[in-house]
């Protein structure tokens, strides 16, 4: 699934390619995708016009900000396989039976939403409507952007597995599989401690290593893995760079004891057997406690 970076860099290369270009048309084929009060036929008539003024992120998921009265907004998200491309309107590329949703704008340029999965989602309505959808709602503070003392708190606030915290979209916009495993090697934390069990220093140095991450997969274009790639065709580079994430059976970069694979969090997770540490102080003060 595409995560913050890729989210990010679609941003980025997608906005000098839409700014200030009018919508002529919208195009979908695929309704079940697509959440908004409007239904589609008038949600096509409404959209048409509307310059895009520019393009902001919140964790995994791209705002369209529109001109227009009433003002409205186009939120995506990729999912799992999903991703955005801008090409000329009258161009046809190998993925066009895996496009789902179309914008046609001025300038004879076109923004493609493909998805061979079809699990990605397109919003449209004003910022009331896109804050009643419960997902949209309820993110968290964005990865990119936390400062160290909120991101502390918000893990407080949680009980349970560090890694499956950190996929929790509610309290850390952005973070996904790949920037969990990587996260957490860099801080040698085990994905499996408890919250609880961390220390005012272990979440402060799980907060620079995260800060490590993000920067890093931007600094390499983003993963492409699978589907994902760059508004403009060109791929990631991150997959070459990655420190653990799928190399379970590979050296440690650090230690070079065997990565080890298993399940935290209801995920697929690579871990160091040997300098990931699995902390138990909680465990350690009950002991002691009890005179054990």
């Amino acid at each position: 699934m595409p995560e913050l970076a890729e989210v990010e860099i679609s941003r980025l290369k997608l906005l000098p390619a839409v700014q200030n270009r009018r919508i002529l048309d919208f195009w979908t084929d695929w309704p079940r995708g697509f959440k908004s009060p409007l239904p589609v036929a008038k949600a096509r008539r409404d959209i048409r016009g509307r310059k895009i003024l520019g393009l902001s992120r919140r964790g995994k998921v791209l705002f369209f900000e529109l001109a227009g009265k009433p003002a409205r907004k186009i939120a995506l998200h990729f999912r799992m396989s999903g991703r955005l491309l801008a090409s000329s309107s009258k161009s046809k590329i190998a993925s066009d039976k895996w496009t789902h949703f179309r914008w046609r704008l001025t300038g004879g340029r076109e923004i493609r939403f493909i998805d061979p999965r079809k699990f990605g989602v397109v919003w449209y309505g004003s910022e009331n409507d896109l804050k009643r959808d419960k997902y949209l709602a309820n993110l968290g503070r964005d990865a990119l952007r936390i400062p160290k003392k909120v991101f502390t708190a918000a893990l407080r606030k949680k009980t349970g597995m560090v890694k499956a915290v950190l996929l929790h979209q509610d309290v850390i916009a952005g973070v996904g599989n790949i920037m969990a495993d990587e996260t957490l090697w860099r801080a040698k934390i085990h994905p499996k401690t408890k919250i609880a069990d961390l220390s005012a220093s272990a979440l402060n140095n799980l907060h620079s290593a995260l800060t490590t991450t993000v920067n890093a997969m931007l600094a390499a274009g983003g993963t492409s893995l699978r589907d994902w790639g760059h508004p403009d065709g060109k791929l990631g580079g991150y997959q070459e760079k990655r420190k653990i994430y799928g190399k379970a059976g590979e050296p440690c970069p650090r230690c070079k004891t065997k990565l080890a694979r298993l399940i935290a969090g209801g995920r697929g997770t690579t871990v160091c057997p040997k300098c990931q540490r699995f902390f138990r102080i909680q465990n350690f003060r009950l002991r002691r406690n009890f005179g054990e």
